[in-house]
């Protein structure tokens, strides 16, 4: 019998501090309110490409992990150095790695290094790439977060690294949800394309809400060795020199794009560097004349397709013809809050661009919608209290001794 309360008394410890720490982190998560957003508008129409320079296109990834912590993450025994050469392997220009809560040093002393890390830890993978780091960010919210934790997040990581990206929002379902991009602010760039899953509802959300935000494409690989692990998302940023400050200039800037792939299962790696190379397309072209924008790549098109507002195509062009020449183009209407480009080439592969978007003038004004509420906030801290001290005094009622010593 006295082993049980024994036994008893630890489980319920256990739960206890369980809560404590849980509640002792939360109680600093202030609670935002947010104002409604408003779609982009205005007679200005923003082109992320108007200073694209089609020679020098940079290829990267960002994304992707080696093993880290005994194994621990999710790492494949990677080591940094397998990872930099199977990229180098595939003519990437520049070779970021994420690993989970630490920056990666590898490659410090390359003028093209950019410091980074993947930030989260919770059950949900409600995740973070963060590039340019100054410092990691260890705290985060374990299960279930509202959407002032993900705003509170996103600010603090904000704080401390040049970009704080939204990582794979559709990757884990209910993770980041499509209704949360309406309203979270304060971030310049989403994983739209991932290797894991795309996120194009997530990203059409917060461009519909007048939310300036462009895309990243990375693998988020574990495993470089393997062929459906490396070159399924690709990132171009249009960069003159492979350095760190212009690749970030690019990024933030929007003058960049996506590629998605195709995939073959269990390619061997080699026969998909040849066709990594061969069949690879570029954009050489994305300009906006007067309110006619035209894309130009080079391979053939497939499909294309000018998406706006909520996500709706607003023109679809298929089996577009041209023997040297393969060019798309839409003419922008008044009522279209922006236009972003999606060319399939009928192979499995497609590119996205980054949106044109409407503003005022020429002036970007980036949207922020959080404000801190004192008295909900307040309120909120009050109930933790309450919460740790009734843990406190449950812990010392289970801890005291019985009457006769019994």
């Amino acid at each position: 019998m006295i082993f049980m309360r024994k036994i008893l008394r630890f489980l319920l410890f256990a739960v206890l501090a369980v809560i404590f720490v849980l509640a002792a982190m939360n109680v600093f998560v202030p609670v935002y309110v947010f104002d409604e957003p408003q779609p982009f508008h205005g007679e200005y129409l923003h082109n992320p490409y108007q200073n694209m320079d089609s020679t020098a296109w940079k290829r990267c990834i960002f994304h992707g992990h080696t093993e880290r912590y005994g194994g621990l993450t999710n790492g494949r025994d990677i080591s940094s150095e397998v990872y930099d050469s199977m990229y180098r392997s595939f003519g990437y220009d520049h070779v970021g790695i994420s690993d989970y809560n630490i920056v990666n040093d590898f490659e410090k002393d390359d003028e093209g290094y950019i410091p980074g890390y993947e930030h989260g830890y919770n059950l949900w993978k409600i995740h973070q790439l963060c590039l340019g780091t100054e410092k990691v960010r260890h705290v985060d919210y374990f299960f279930g977060q509202t959407l002032s934790m993900k705003q509170h997040t996103i600010n603090k990581l904000g704080e401390q690294n040049v970009v704080a990206c939204v990582a794979h929002p559709a990757f884990v379902k209910n993770s980041y949800r499509v209704k949360d991009m309406k309203y979270l602010s304060n971030y310049r760039i989403m994983e739209a394309l991932n290797g894991y899953d795309n996120s194009p509802e997530h990203w059409d959300m917060a461009l519909s809400n007048g939310h300036l935000v462009y895309l990243i494409a990375d693998d988020d690989t574990h495993n470089p060795l393997k062929s459906n692990d490396i070159g399924l998302r690709i990132t171009y940023l249009n960069a003159k020199e492979n350095k760190a400050g212009q690749l970030l200039d690019a990024l933030l800037s929007g003058n960049a794009y996506g590629v998605d792939f195709k995939k073959i299962d269990d390619e061997d790696v080699d026969e998909k560097r040849v066709r990594f190379e061969r069949d690879m397309p570029y954009l050489t072209k994305a300009d906006l004349d007067g309110t006619r924008f035209s894309v130009r790549v080079t391979k053939p098109i497939e499909n294309a397709q000018f998406i706006g507002q909520d996500g709706m195509v607003l023109k679809e062009e298929n089996h577009i013809p041209g023997d040297s020449v393969f060019e798309t183009s839409y003419n922008i209407k008044p009522a279209d809050t922006y236009v972003r480009t999606v060319v399939d080439f009928g192979d499995g592969t497609s590119l996205w661009l980054n949106p044109i978007t409407r503003h005022e003038s020429e002036t970007i004004v980036y949207q922020r919608l959080d404000h801190v509420s004192w008295l909900w906030t307040a309120a909120l801290w009050m109930a933790y209290i309450l919460l740790i001290v009734l843990i406190i005094k449950i812990h010392k009622i289970l801890n005291s001794e019985e009457p006769n010593g019994k």
